[in-house]
Parts: structure tokens; sequence; C-alpha cells
């Protein structure tokens, strides 16, 4: 009897044991699940909020960088269809194997009130299938700046429809961004450690809000620790064409706006609008200005040049020294001629100031 009583017990503490030890189990497995969950959320929130201190995955590895610069894509006003030009550089990516593709901006030919909503979301569309699908399907990520004809200051209901098609589901861009808070007019993103900046240049104005926001991007830990930091806008500082030479085609103060992006920390200014190719610099600012790819190319000021061209470019930014990075630019009317930059006038100046080519000691 007392052999029966005790195997009881056993039996009882037994199961007891087991039936303590699955709730114990069961805690820490939902304990586990929730401190990953958090992680994740933690995770997904460095990569959308504002310069946070994440190391965003390989992005912070010194890798050699090759950009591929374009810009100016449009046609007349309302235009669904772009130049040959445009086309073939699309076609091109692949030989050209770029890490990133960044656009100065004009990529619809918007800023004409007569055209209506439907017009200026069908240029949208045309964009899309003709010029980023082009990009991210190859999974090449895509960086832009919104050009006057993408969202004039002064154009409101064509902002809103250019917002519109970059915050709809479907238009990504593979970037991975640092502070999207105000995208598509104005956010951060980093590629192979080059800390990338575009802001809003639709216009001749840069809002002081805006200033104080580049200036919190480049303090941030993650643009201090990039090894080259690179602002993309539409409008330059200087003009180098005739029919862009005055103020309403620059940007405002242009010696004074050149000191403050020296002092946050800009190694590189790329613009377009003017629809020429010339590489420069102004005391110690480096300064690209980007060829047009679609119709009204431009012949430079104080040039031989007669006939415009169309232009891209490809910046190769090295892993050691990255400040001596590399422009090669090249012509795609002209079976993909590598232009000669040497051809180019040795300084060009306007009625703000001059600059000089960036091969060219000051």
């Amino acid at each position: 009897m007392k052999a029966n009583l005790s195997a009881l017990l056993f039996i009882s503490s037994f199961f007891c044991f087991l039936l303590f030890s699955a709730q114990s189990c069961k805690k820490e497995t939902a304990a586990n699940t929730n401190n990953n969950n958090q992680s994740n959320n933690q995770n997904n929130n460095n990569n959308n909020n504002s310069t946070s201190d994440s190391t965003y995955g390989g992005e912070t590895t010194n890798q050699a960088l090759k950009i591929l610069v374009i810009s100016d894509l449009n046609s007349a006003y309302g235009s669904t269809t772009y130049e040959t030009e445009v086309g073939a550089v699309m076609n091109k990516i692949s030989e050209i194997q770029p890490d990133i593709v960044l656009c100065g901006g004009d990529m619809v030919a918007g800023q004409d009130n007569s055209l209506s909503d439907t017009q200026v979301r069908s240029m949208w569309s045309a964009f899309d299938v003709s010029v980023r699908k082009k990009v991210t399907d190859l999974g090449i990520p895509f960086g832009f700046t919104v050009g006057n004809h993408d969202a004039s200051p002064s154009y409101s209901r064509d902002r809103t429809l250019a917002q519109e098609y970059w915050t709809t589901s479907g238009h990504g861009t593979h970037l991975t961004m640092v502070d999207s808070t105000n995208y598509p007019f104005y956010y951060s993103y980093i590629e192979n450690n080059v800390f990338i900046v575009s802001w809003d240049a639709a216009g001749p104005t840069i809002p002081s809000p805006m200033k104080t926001w580049l200036q919190d991007q480049m303090a941030s830990s993650v643009a201090q620790h990039t090894r080259l930091q690179i602002l993309l806008g539409h409008l330059p500082l200087y003009p180098i064409v005739t029919a862009k030479n005055n103020s309403g085609e620059v940007l405002p103060d242009a010696d004074n706006l050149r000191d403050f992006l020296l002092n946050t920390g800009i190694d590189l200014y790329i613009s377009g609008h003017q629809h020429a190719y010339y590489p420069a610099h102004k005391q110690g600012l480096q300064l690209l200005n980007l060829g047009a790819l679609g119709s009204g190319p431009r012949v430079l000021m104080n040039s031989s040049q007669v006939n415009p061209i169309k232009t891209y470019t490809v910046i190769d930014v090295p892993v050691n020294d990255p400040s001596n990075f590399t422009y090669n630019t090249y012509q795609p009317s002209s079976s993909f001629q590598l232009f000669d930059q040497t051809t180019l006038p040795t300084s060009i100046t306007g009625f703000n100031g001059f600059v000089t080519r960036r091969d060219i000691a000051e």
C-alpha cells in the first residue's frame, strides 16, 4: 500500500513538473517573440526616421561607387514621349552598370496651367514606364530632385500631382533613406557610404527651414561618418548659358550660398536646368552642371561651340581618397562618344559671378 502511494505521489509530482516547464517555455517564447518584434520595428524605424544612428546595412561600407547622372529629360509641354537620346541611355544602363542613378530634375513637362490633371498624370505615367522602371527593374537605386517643370513652387497643382506620383505604392526607388520626412521634395539617403541629399531647388529661392534641415542632416551622425557628401538640386548657383543668365534661373545670393554649403560639409553640388554640361569649381565647392538629354540643349557662354550637345555623365568615386572622384561624360547621339572637357571654356562669367573649369586652378 505504501509502495502504491509512493508511486502515485511520484507520478503526480512528475506531471506537475511537466506542466510548470511547459508554461515557463511558453512565457519565454512569447517574451523572445516580443523582443524580436520590437527589434524589427526599431530597425524599420531606423530606416525611415530622420538621422538615426543605424548602420543602414551594408551602405556604410567603403566601396567604389559609380553614379550615372542624367537631367532635363522632358520634351514639349504636356509631352508623354521622350527624345531618342533618353531611350538610348535607358537601354544602356545594364551596360554602364551604375550603383545608383541620379536625375537633376525636369522629368516631365509641366509648369503650364492649360494642362489638365489627367494630362499631368499621363506625363508621370509615361515617365514611369520610360525612365523609372528602366532603372528600378534592374534593382538599381534611383535618386532625383524635382525641377521647375515637375513641381515649380509657383504651381501648386503640379506639386500635388508630383507628390501623388512619388508616394503612390509601386513607384519605388530602392534608395536607402536616411530622412524621407519631406519626400519627394527634399530628403537624404546613403549609398556605399556616400551621403546624398536631394533638396527642392525647383525655383529661385531656398526657404530658411530647408536650409536648417540641411544643416541638421549634415550634422547628423550618419552624415558625419560618411566619406563624401553630395547635394542634388535643379537650379545651379551660377549661370553658364546666355538664355539662363538672369536671377530667375539660378539660386539667390550665390556666393553666400556657396559658403553656406561648404560650411555644412557639402563636397559636390549637382544641378540641371541650364541644359549644358560644364564641370566647375568655385573656392572649394565642386559644381557639376548637367547637360540635357531631352529637348533644348544649349551652348555655353564664352564658348566657341557651334552646336549644342546632349550628354550624360558617369561619376566614379574611388574607395580610397573619395574626394578625388572623376567625371566621364558621353554624347548618346554620337555613338556614345566620350566628351573631351578640355574643349570647354576655362571659365564662364555670368551676371552674379564666374566659375572655373574643374581641371583649371582658380
